[in-house]
């Protein structure tokens, strides 16, 4: 979870504008498909358009502890009967300095998934925020 907009900047900005973050997964990344030994399903985004979306891949590719960052909180989603991507939707919509969340599917399925954790709304386990924040400090900002 990128808190590159630090909370001391959002709580300052708050009062002037609402805020939105954009790419709240990480090109859904979190959602550990990537993870695969395999790199994850040739349909998916940064498989299906490989060499050509450079933005993405220079934020999201091999880099110091990207792997790492989406494990630990994909196994953390997984070990609170979650989907990654729910656990990160959920925990932007637990932040009082945001608007609204911007959200992206490329198919029904992943729509699907984001309605669903949309609906469960944001997180209130301070347990699990707890361990989101530990796995933040260990690997701070692995996508700037």
């Amino acid at each position: 979870m990128v808190k590159r907009f630090s909370i001391t900047t959002a709580s300052s900005c708050v009062h002037v504008t609402d805020l939105l973050p954009v790419a709240f997964s990480c090109a859904l990344l979190l959602q550990g498909k990537y993870l695969a030994a395999h790199g994850g399903p040739p349909q998916a985004r940064l498989n299906k358009y490989k060499g050509r979306y450079a933005e993405a891949e220079s934020r999201y590719g091999p880099k110091p502890n990207v792997r790492e960052a989406v494990a630990a909180y994909a196994a953390l989603a997984w070990n609170h009967n979650m989907s990654p991507t729910s656990l990160a939707l959920r925990f932007v919509l637990g932040n009082p300095l945001l608007a609204s969340a911007v959200i992206g599917a490329s198919d029904v399925q992943q729509l699907m998934e984001l309605l669903q954790a949309a609906s469960e709304g944001p997180l209130h386990d301070e347990e699990l925020l707890h361990a989101i924040d530990k796995i933040h400090q260990r690997y701070p900002n692995p996508t700037p």
